[in-house]
């Protein structure tokens, strides 16, 4: 039996790993991992005994029909180099790095690749996970992608163009909805006799069940508001404010982020040999 395997046990690639065992998307018996630093392992080991641990790319890569690659950023260049002479004809390559554009994986290996990006919240099976798929990506291959990562909450397919704005909204937005509850607690401490532990005892729950309130009874933003918001009460004062503030701040917090993606985008062109005319020859994703 050909093989799934795994190149990387950082932080999103572990979590991305175990939730897609612990699911029972993929069984252990169909795994094989790799890590450049096997010590990292150790734990992982202990509780998925049936995956194989590769002791070189070498020896992973021939091994499989599909290989998530899970590396950092300025990895990922030496490890598709290192496994290209291993590499069986019909692989399936998935990149989980979302600033390499996949013209320039292709500019090193010429097979059927896929970029998803993944979230943290997949750990509970929500999220949204972001795919999109280079021209020689087979129907199976698309239908194994989207199989997998419906376990761990919904799977969107994208063009690669759209992916950078879906990624703020998606992977990165956990991130952003922690540090919003964060700031709303530590001023709540300023006003009022409630503990750091009661606020968040309050504020946690309720934030959770805002979200589950919008996406189970299919409610928008607006009508939510309009129910809690009574006309001339006392929460909307409170949300003219927000609709005062915020819009700036979430349009710089955009602006900002999607900028840093362009640059690190360019900066990886530049590592992977693509110039103005080299781009003009790689086939366009679809």
């Amino acid at each position: 039996m050909r093989k799934i395997g795994f190149i990387g046990y950082g932080a999103m690639g572990s979590i991305m790993l175990r939730a897609l065992l612990d699911s029972g998307a993929l069984s252990q018996n169909q795994v094989i991992v790799f890590n450049r630093t096997p010590e990292k392992l150790k734990d992982f080991r202990k509780k998925y005994r049936r995956v194989e641990v590769a002791k070189s790319l070498a020896v992973l890569a021939p091994k499989c029909e599909r290989i998530f690659i899970c590396t950092a950023t300025s990895a990922v260049k030496e490890v598709l180099n290192a496994i290209q002479p291993y590499l069986p004809e019909d692989i399936h390559i998935i990149s989980i790095t979302g600033t390499i554009e996949i013209k320039c994986l292709e500019n090193i290996f010429s097979g059927s690749i896929t970029k998803i990006i993944p979230t943290q919240i997949a750990e509970v099976g929500e999220g949204v996970t972001l795919v999109c798929h280079n021209k020689r990506v087979l129907a199976k291959d698309k239908k194994f992608i989207r199989d997998i990562f419906a376990s761990l909450g919904r799977v969107k397919e994208l063009k690669e163009s759209q992916l950078d704005l879906a990624a703020d909204l998606s992977s990165c937005a956990p991130a952003f909805h922690a540090a919003i509850l964060n700031n709303f607690a530590e001023m709540a401490k300023k006003h009022g006799k409630l503990t750091p532990e009661e606020i968040n005892e309050i504020v946690i729950p309720t934030a959770y069940g805002t979200m589950k309130l919008l996406l189970e009874q299919n409610i928008s933003f607006t009508g939510l508001i309009n129910r809690v918001a009574t006309l001339g009460g006392i929460t909307e004062e409170g949300v003219k404010v927000l609709n005062q503030e915020l819009p700036r701040v979430f349009d710089k917090i955009l602006t900002v982020t999607l900028a840093k993606r362009a640059s690190v985008k360019k900066r990886m062109r530049r590592q992977y040999g693509l110039d103005s005319e080299t781009e003009a020859c790689i086939t366009s994703t679809t």
